[in-house]
């Protein structure tokens, strides 16, 4: 079992919130409540946890006060609970606080489930209980563990794209059936979908300076750019899935065209995540000792001249093939425009070029 860094500050979080809340007297009420708030509210990045404070210092305001005008003109009853988290969910859409609602709503049921006491101070001391619980969760993200997104997003692609380029290969060689590729290609798309969120909270980042908001754009670029390219690698890999019986009855010529074709993909892309991490040269795709294999020809024309050769064959779709060769196409324009990316990133910046990348190897 490995435990991620998240669990750990999360951990953090409720031993700090409930150490603060041991400080307030003892009809504050159940003080386990700043220990669940400080779960819920917990980020999975800086910038987000920054951003929320004060959101959910809003949010819990107006379910507080919600929650307080209710049980007055109303009185506590199970209806008028779930009426007021309607009312309050409905009003922070309309203020555009959505993302705060959960602890908001919370926030609410807590203050009006008090059966006990004084209604006022214990709604009060709720409102400060789940405030310390988001005020914990906050600075735990803040001091402890940052998450490092460049390393998170390097090895996640890495590894993803590992392994689609098994799967090139076992495609191309007809040394697997169909549905298995499938199975694995759905947990592949899901592992994607989550290199890109995780992408999305790297992009949301600031730096604590201005002087280094330049260097991180550039790199936000570069790494937005690896994870696009781990996108157009796995569309590949989804088109020839999916037209894997044409594939296999194109003539030898045109398929070992592809084969050679993604061949040297595969070899450029490598090239790039192991130049990212400084362990090879950035420009060595520049020299001119590199071996041309005097097989390859470009994959277009080899294919137009299979059209014009073998113009009424029916044993395969060209306009099956033809997808192939575009989603090819696309993920090798991907992986030029990734490669000038790098190559300026390294050679136009080199006194901020550092990547955060550190010896470890995390998958999602």
């Amino acid at each position: 079992m490995k435990l991620g860094a998240r669990i750990i500050k999360t951990g953090i979080a409720i031993m700090l919130a409930l150490l603060i809340a041991s400080f307030l007297p003892k009809d504050a009420g159940i003080k386990a409540i700043a220990g669940v708030s400080a779960v819920v509210a917990m980020q999975p990045s800086v910038f987000r946890s920054i951003k929320t404070i004060a959101d959910q210092a809003i949010g819990n305001v107006i379910g507080a006060t919600l929650a307080v005008a209710m049980v007055f003109m109303f009185g506590q009853h199970i209806i008028i609970m779930g009426v007021t988290v309607i009312l309050l969910i409905a009003i922070l859409f309309r203020f555009k606080l959505a993302h705060v609602a959960t602890l908001a709503s919370v926030t609410a049921l807590i203050i009006m489930g008090q059966q006990s006491g004084a209604f006022y101070v214990s709604a009060f001391y709720r409102f400060v209980l789940v405030m310390i619980g988001v005020m914990s969760s906050s600075l735990v993200n803040l001091i402890f563990l940052p998450p490092k997104f460049e390393s998170k997003i390097y090895y996640n692609a890495l590894n993803l794209t590992s392994d689609i380029f098994v799967w090139f290969r076992l495609v191309l060689n007809d040394t697997s059936e169909y549905h298995n590729i499938k199975e694995d290609r759905s947990l592949i798309s899901d592992r994607l979908t989550k290199l890109e969120t995780t992408y999305s909270y790297y992009e949301e980042e600031r730096p604590l300076t201005r002087k280094h908001a330049y260097s991180q754009n550039r790199k936000k670029i570069l790494f937005k750019e690896v994870v696009r390219s781990t996108r157009k690698a796995y569309e590949v890999l989804k088109r020839m899935n999916r037209y894997q019986n044409d594939l296999h009855n194109l003539n030898n010529e045109l398929l070992l065209q592809i084969k050679l074709e993604l061949d040297a993909l595969i070899t450029n892309h490598e090239q790039i995540f192991i130049s990212l991490s400084k362990k090879a040269r950035y420009d060595a795709s520049q020299l001119d000792s590199q071996i041309e294999n005097p097989q390859k020809k470009n994959l277009i024309d080899a294919f137009f001249t299979e059209i014009n050769k073998n113009p009424h064959q029916l044993e395969y779709s060209y306009a099956n093939i033809m997808q192939i060769i575009s989603s090819i196409e696309e993920y090798r324009y991907t992986l030029e425009h990734l490669d000038r990316l790098r190559i300026s990133f390294f050679s136009y910046h080199r006194s901020d070029n550092e990547i955060d990348i550190i010896e470890d190897d995390f998958d999602l």
